[in-house]
């Protein structure tokens, strides 16, 4: 199932439209603002944690740090 943290804490990003998250797969749907939508697997615990708990001050950083330039995480186009 996943779940919304900016339900709690308002994007306020120049790239991102929304982030959902899942934790017991340790994947992320993020749509950015142009439209696409990319789904994210491999996401370490501890940032899966942050986000969910509300550790995270800047969503477009954390989607940064979490998603995109870790080489552990994998990345598959969905729009």
């Amino acid at each position: 199932m996943f779940f919304t943290p900016s339900s709690r804490n308002a994007i306020k990003s120049s790239a991102l439209q929304n982030i959902e998250v899942n934790q017991s797969t340790n994947q992320a749907v993020v749509t950015f603002n142009n439209g696409k939508q990319y789904l994210y697997s491999g996401i370490c615990e501890d940032a899966m944690f942050d986000i969910i708990f509300g550790q995270v001050k800047s969503f477009g950083k954390w989607v940064n740090a979490s998603c995109i330039n870790d080489t552990d995480v994998s990345t598959f186009a969905l729009a």
